[in-house]
């Protein structure tokens, strides 16, 4: 690959990730997991050279026990022309999707037979839920401001 080549890869995976990059920062949230209130803490970062974004979210229960922890990783794939979520989370657990940007936030494509992810992005505040599949119910729902 040229270095003219590089660079204009770069520069496009910067353009591609752009939209989410109003999440980086440190966020406090509330809301709940499976039927339980909890609190969150969620840390966006951006690594390497920005191209890449970090979502680390730790959400416990009122006595302070973690109810879960997942790291996501978010990147612009050039070759599909999309964002990419890698989501590491418990258990030895992950899932890879496509994430769908939309006017007001964005949705991971994840299939018919797994969860819903969903969000709403609104200036200093951002809300997101989860859907399992046969629920109509989220069985998570957050809503995060700034710290």
């Amino acid at each position: 690959m040229s270095e003219d080549s590089w660079n204009k890869q770069g520069q496009r995976a910067l353009a591609g990730i752009a939209p989410l990059s109003q999440l980086v920062g440190e966020w406090t949230g509330v809301g709940l997991c499976h039927d339980v209130a909890v609190n969150g803490q969620m840390s966006v970062t951006p690594l390497l050279d920005g191209s890449w974004i970090q979502a680390q979210e730790h959400l416990v229960d009122g006595a302070g026990a973690v109810v879960h922890t997942d790291l996501c990783l978010y990147r612009f794939d050039g070759e599909q022309d999309t964002i990419v979520a890698l989501q590491l989370f418990e258990h030895g657990s992950q899932m890879s999707c496509t994430v769908e940007v939309l006017a007001d936030g964005f949705r991971w494509i994840t299939g018919p037979g797994a969860p819903q992810l969903r969000f709403v992005c609104t200036g200093e505040c951002f809300s997101y839920s989860v859907t399992l599949p046969q629920e109509d119910a989220p069985v998570v729902q957050m809503t995060y401001k700034r710290a």
